[in-house]
């Protein structure tokens, strides 16, 4: 197990024990009570609020007695916010998790319901084994996966076929790429500074044959190989492949100033979607390959989970929820894939009987399966927000010059060496 080093961990792991000693009511309980009330917390964009908001009053109508109370939000700050809910003993009843943070909150002290005590109500039949493993942390299945994830390169191929551009198979082929379509002022890609940090990793993990992370957490790269990240990146912009994230527009690849992006599975719809609806032919590319690389570099992980708090005192009314979240016909037909390709066999067999497994995101997820067991899980701990805003930060130092990528590469390294301890 590894936990963050950080001033405040020990401060808030006592509190975090406190509030986990709390007692919870007994499962045969909910029966008797007809006035339960559940809080329910996820983040989102507008489509998932409307769709879940919609699928929680079909929940209520089914369930008498039982009443959810939504907390939702953007994306942005929700971590913070969730932060805050769980150091005061406030956290939502049932609550969407990202995968790092279950260590996270775990590793401080937080304890999530073990839901195979709940399994005579949640389905667990209606996933893969596997794919249940992702949501156990020391034994025990606190997390239960919506769907899966992995960054993939999107690219417009009616753009790139009329210049005449075939589809790029290593990394090669983007600079190649970019060096065409930057006569006429375009970029090959769009990256975030999520998909540009994971890019990196990606191409730096080919090219030295080491993995950034292996699977518990420890680093695997010296300052030299990250310097290699540095160095790639830097090239990249100076050979107009991409531009800084904060240079970019989310709508550049919808007007055609970018030939492709970088994302994961589940945001593929909402941001590639548009450049489809204009007419464009959308492909979904392989991922880039060094030959004769030792390590794949691509990776995978959950879109994220639902969990129960071990604090909630209806854990049975908690577990009919997550299950109507995860299975229900009702909750399939109004999520289908905004939140990526269903883990549930339930929740897919529902799809597929409404001819609602197509598109972006279905040829996505065909692209990760084609690629197992090269694609690995990703280490919880590679997503370290602070890993990633500090690498925004120094590429940021080497494009104005007031950093080279050795001295990057060592700020970054000596950051990660000192959040990451081995217990």
């Amino acid at each position: 197990m590894i936990r963050l080093k950080k001033a405040a961990s020990a401060a808030i792991a006592a509190v975090m024990l406190t509030l986990c000693c709390s007692c919870t009511q007994n499962l045969d309980s909910y029966e008797h009570n007809s006035n339960t009330k559940l809080s329910f917390s996820w983040w989102g964009k507008d489509v998932r609020h409307r769709y879940t908001t919609e699928a929680i009053e079909i929940f209520e109508s089914e369930n008498e007695g039982i009443s959810v109370y939504p907390r939702y939000a953007e994306w942005a700050g929700y971590k913070s916010r969730m932060d805050t809910k769980i150091l005061s003993g406030d956290e939502a009843d049932v609550m969407q998790m990202n995968f790092g943070w279950l260590y996270e909150y775990t590793g401080n002290g937080f304890e999530f319901y073990d839901l195979e005590k709940l399994s005579d109500i949640i389905n667990l039949d209606s996933f893969d084994e596997s794919v249940l493993d992702y949501g156990k942390i020391d034994g025990k299945l606190i997390g239960i996966p919506i769907s899966m994830n992995a960054q993939t390169v999107y690219l417009n191929k009616t753009l790139l076929d009329s210049y005449g551009i075939a589809e790029p198979k290593s990394w090669e082929d983007y600079f190649a790429a970019a060096g065409v379509l930057g006569k006429d002022g375009l970029y090959m890609l769009r990256l975030s500074k999520s998909s540009a940090w994971h890019f990196c990793i990606a191409y730096a993990e080919q090219e030295t044959g080491k993995r950034f992370l292996d699977g518990e957490g420890n680093i695997g790269f010296e300052p030299q190989d990250i310097k290699v990240m540095f160095d790639f990146y830097k090239d990249m912009l100076d050979k107009g492949v991409t531009r800084l994230p904060d240079d970019r527009d989310r709508k550049d690849l919808e007007d055609g100033k970018a030939a492709g992006t970088v994302m994961w599975i589940s945001d593929a719809e909402y941001y590639v979607a548009p450049c489809r609806d204009k007419g464009n032919e959308i492909l979904v590319a392989d991922y880039p390959e060094k030959s004769g690389a030792e390590v794949y570099g691509w990776y995978a992980k959950p879109t994220s989970f639902y969990c129960i708090s071990k604090n909630t005192k209806y854990p049975e009314a908690a577990a009919r929820l997550v299950e109507f979240l995860l299975s229900s016909r009702e909750m399939s037909k109004l999520r289908g894939l905004e939140n990526g390709v269903p883990a549930s066999k339930s929740a897919l067999e529902v799809l597929e009987a409404n001819d609602m497994i197509d598109g972006i995101q279905q040829d996505a997820d065909n692209m990760r399966k084609k690629h197992t067991p090269s694609v690995k899980l990703l280490s919880p701990y590679t997503e370290t927000a602070a890993f990633m805003e500090k690498f925004d930060e120094l590429i940021n130092e080497i494009v104005s010059g007031d950093k080279d990528t050795a001295a990057a590469a060592q700020e970054l390294y000596e950051l990660v060496n000192e959040t990451l301890v081995e217990a």
